[in-house]
């Protein structure tokens, strides 16, 4: 019997130790794992505990065998009671948040059936792991998630706002698969933008021409950035819309890398400056045109003072004469500038010619017609014409009388391609002109230019108090196509 007891008591001691192990290794376990545990019997009275469930009850050893109840909580604990029994009742695990009283601090509260080794049910189990960091983590991620979406969403609509064509295109992404803003859509004439807001995959293909020649993909901006690496800066070219209307466009594209360098796409901006283009070819054909006219302008002044010192005239009557013919040029330069080198109506011509030279009486001057735009070599000359028909009528004819009167009108006979313009000055009330006068250099000039410069004729005939000139040109390459 002693051996048998001394064998059972090696045993028992065996177990002991073992037990004591195990016991230690838990403790040690849940030391380690800081994890606040609390173990409730049946009737819901605390079994044991960690030392991290003092952070969240006030527990001191001495409340083994307390019921739960009876401990102070550092939560809102209304609950504890009720889901303990659910928890025996239902043998599920609840499990929630709570948020200390003291501190702020962020647990998870977890409940569950307390099963022994015989899968007996023997209490609960209520475990608090402070998820207070993960907590502020995922609140920090959710605030950077809406400022992120805040961002894009301001950045889709800065995309389609900006009066720039903005393409973005993935590395080995196919021609077609190129994203584009709204006015890039409207630019390139991709109909599938609608409403939508940010980058559109569009429905076509970009294509780009250098003169006659279509780019191949490859040689794209885009690609060019994507294929080597470096930016494609102030490409010029044609682009050709869905409609089938060519744009110039100015394009630069730059690629985009990860954080390794590696490429991950490019994105380029493209330009309209068709506008520009033809301001700049409407800039040379001006600059073109001013050279030309200058040499024009030379040439009449030349030839004007050549006419006017062949005159027999003084000096004082030269300087005179001729200061009031380039007066008249500047005048009717005045008005062609006005209108870009258009053209000059002839109501206009004549009313600003007149008024530099004569201050009229109420009633002694009258000149209508239809709206006729000369060109401009026409205004110049038939401006000129004017000038010498209002100075020989002021120094000579009936506006050198307060009772003369000058009447002016013109009309345009027949259609433009073939018809004429027709133009009668008529002084009346003033002296009588002899039918036998000598002509001057200004009677002259009248019919030469008229002839020679516009291809028409002009004729003088004498009138009661006055003469009647009667001037005739074709409308052909004189006057402005509506």
């Amino acid at each position: 019997i002693n051996e048998e007891l001394q064998t059972v008591n090696a045993e028992l001691n065996a177990r002991v130790e073992e037990l004591s192990r195990a016991n230690s290794d838990i403790a040690n376990l849940l030391e380690s794992t800081q994890i606040a545990t609390v173990f409730l019997d049946r009737n819901l009275t605390v079994k044991n505990f960690t030392p991290a469930a003092k952070d969240v009850f006030r527990l001191v050893e001495s409340d083994t065998g307390r019921p739960i109840t009876h401990v102070r909580a550092r939560f809102q604990a209304d609950t504890v009671q009720e889901d303990a029994e659910r928890v025996m009742r239902t043998l599920a695990t609840i499990e929630r948040q709570i948020e200390s009283t003291d501190n702020g601090q962020r647990y998870v509260m977890r409940m569950m059936p307390y099963r022994t080794v015989d899968n007996v049910i023997a209490g609960v189990v209520i475990t608090f792991v402070d998820v207070t960091r993960m907590s502020a983590a995922e609140a920090r991620i959710d605030e950077l998630t809406r400022d992120l979406r805040e961002r894009i969403s301001n950045l889709e609509t800065l995309l389609d706002v900006v009066p720039v064509g903005i393409l973005i295109l993935r590395e080995g992404g196919q021609p077609d698969e190129v994203q584009v803003n709204r006015y890039g859509a409207q630019l390139l004439g991709d109909g599938t933008r609608g409403d939508a807001t940010g980058p559109r995959r569009l429905s076509r293909a970009v294509r780009l021409f250098q003169g006659d020649r279509e780019l191949g993909a490859d040689e794209h901006p885009l690609h060019l950035a994507i294929r080597t690496g470096q930016p494609v800066a102030n490409f010029e070219g044609q682009l050709l819309r869905g409609d089938g209307e060519r744009r110039d466009v100015m394009m630069t594209s730059t690629p985009l890398f990860e954080e390794g360098g590696k490429v991950r796409g490019a994105i380029a901006a493209i330009v309209d400056i068709s506008e520009r283009k033809s301001a700049e070819a409407r800039q040379q054909v001006l600059l073109y045109e001013l050279q030309h006219r200058v040499k024009n302008i030379i040439a009449t002044i030349s030839a004007l003072a050549g006419r006017t010192l062949r005159s027999d005239i003084s000096p004082a009557e030269f300087v005179q004469a001729f200061q009031g013919r380039l007066r008249g040029m500047a005048r009717t330069h005045e008005l062609l500038s006005r209108s870009n080198w258009a053209g000059a109506p002839i109501g206009e011509l004549v009313a600003s010619t007149l008024r530099s030279l004569v201050s009229f009486e109420p009633g002694a001057f009258s000149a209508h017609g239809p709206e006729v735009v000369l060109t401009p070599n026409a205004a110049a000359t038939l401006g000129m014409v004017i000038y010498e028909l209002a100075t020989n009528a002021t120094k000579y004819g009936a506006l050198s009388q307060p009772s003369g009167r000058l009447d002016v009108t013109w009309q345009l006979v027949g259609p433009m391609q073939g018809g004429r313009v027709e133009l009668v000055w008529t002084e009346s009330g003033g002296r009588e002109v002899p039918r036998d006068i000598t002509p001057g250099f200004g009677l002259n000039f009248i019919t030469r230019s008229i002839e020679y410069e516009m291809q028409g004729k002009a004729e003088r005939e004498t009138a009661p108090g006055g003469l009647r000139w009667t001037i005739e040109f074709p409308a052909a390459q004189n006057v402005q196509r509506p």
